[in-house]
């Protein structure tokens, strides 16, 4: 903002000091105007909330850092990264145009993503820069895991099975057993993995992948995701042609069974899941759906995605912060762990009028009143109204109760998130 100074002669020191004092409020009040966004500030907030990532490319994968760091990746080599929780997403020089679908930090400043012809790209430095790793494949590369920034795997078409032990300087195959596309793994740790894939196919290895064996998922969809909050506790997560599907293990695979999606995406088609522990988890899949659990997905309920967009990633950094990212550059993200903003109390900023009879009419405008009444009351003293014109989230219409002490009483308005504070009234005679 720029403003124009005309003096009139040389400014006295009083008139140079009001000078500054007026551009100083200026600057305070841009400052102040400006949105969390722009000052490089997530504010938190409750749900899920859009997020400007700047790219129309589909987006198919997302790693989190924690609750700050992010990355993002998609079509045409597409590589978004933000440290500020996502306040702002800046776009990352891959150096590639292939279609990239999957990536993973092992920390703060080593990554990897994977995609369409065997393409592996690496960072040290948090992605200020990415180069090619040499994959000896041409197989379409769908996911990676790193249980550290040494030892990776990445997996893809024809059971392709890719494994390093020093960063990527180096990739060799492991033998899967299997033909069927495999869409995603996970590791939790150097030596227990589990990849998953079409036809139901589960692999799981305890040596750090010279060995894999297959494990009963008990379902025939296309799995495409895993995950796994510790050895024993996973996820994996897909569709079946005609709706999504959940299998869960808590003993490291020997055993799988299927959970109940609820009947509210029941049909909805999975495309990733994430668990920030063993407990709490999310799935996200087709026309912007999310799902979550917070008791290890024996209930998985429906969040409020605000997108109908197709989601096709999702990572949490802890049990509140995360991203869900999808087609038409989409970014989501939640500081509450998808849960709705809490309700807050109610507050009165007037009543109209102060002071009236029993039976007379009060005005009474606020915030946080709640948009119906329901079991929401208003007290005159120790005297709840049982007449209400009108009730709305700032403002409530209801009479004088005829049986209010006269004299000084004081007003308060409950509603299920608390009290308001106690207004002056007087009930005259």
């Amino acid at each position: 903002m720029t403003q124009s100074l005309t003096p009139i002669g040389r400014p006295t020191g009083r008139r140079r000091a009001v000078v500054r004092l007026s551009l100083t409020l200026i600057l305070i009040s841009v400052t102040v105007a400006l949105p969390a966004a722009a000052s490089g500030v997530l504010t938190s907030q409750g749900g899920w909330f859009r997020q400007t990532s700047g790219s129309s490319s589909a987006l198919y994968a997302v790693a989190a850092g924690d609750a700050s760091q992010g990355w993002a990746v998609g079509e045409s080599g597409v590589i978004l990264a933000t440290t500020n929780g996502g306040a702002t997403w800046s776009a990352q020089t891959s150096g590639s145009s292939a279609e990239l679908r999957g990536v993973a930090f092992s920390d703060a400043s080593h990554g990897w993503a994977v995609g369409e012809g065997g393409v592996i790209l690496a960072t040290t430095n948090g992605g200020a820069t990415w180069r090619a790793q040499t994959s000896g494949s041409y197989s379409a590369l769908y996911g990676v895991a790193f249980s550290d920034a040494s030892r990776g795997w990445a997996v893809g078409t024809g059971g392709a099975i890719l494994a390093t032990t020093n960063g990527g300087s180096t990739w060799n195959v492991q033998d899967s057993g299997i033909t069927a596309a495999l869409k995603a793994v996970a590791f939790s740790d150097a030596d227990h993995g589990w990849a998953v894939g079409d036809d139901g196919a589960i692999l799981a290895t305890t040596n750090g992948g010279s060995t894999w064996n297959a494990q009963s998922s008990g379902v025939t969809a296309s799995l495409r995701a895993v995950t796994f909050s510790d050895v024993r506790h996973g996820w994996a997560v897909g569709d079946d042609g005609t709706g999504g599907v959940i299998v869960a293990t808590s003993n490291g695979g020997v055993g799988w069974d299927a959970q109940s999606l609820g009947s509210s995406y029941k049909k909805a088609w999975l495309s990733d899941v994430a668990f920030s522990d063993a407990t709490h988890g999310w799935a996200v899949g087709n026309w912007g759906a999310i799902l979550a659990t917070t008791n290890g997905g024996a209930v998985w309920t429906a969040q409020t995605s605000g997108s109908s967009e197709s989601l096709t990633g999702v990572a949490f950094g802890d049990a509140a912060h995360g991203w869900a990212v999808g087609w038409n550059g989409a970014v989501l993200a939640t500081t509450s762990g998808g849960l709705p903003p809490a309700p807050t109390a109610p507050s009165i900023t007037k009543l109209k009028p102060a002071a009236a009879r029993r039976g007379a009419l009060v005005t009474i405008d606020g915030a946080g009143l709640g948009t119906a009444r329901g079991t929401s009351s208003v007290r005159f003293g120790t005297k709840t109204c049982t007449k209400y014109l009108s009730w709305s989230d700032t403002q409530i219409k209801c009479r004088v109760p005829a049986t209010a002490r006269f004299g000084a009483a004081k007003v308060t308005v409950t509603t299920a998130a608390g009290q308001s504070q106690a207004v002056s009234f007087t009930v005259k005679r």
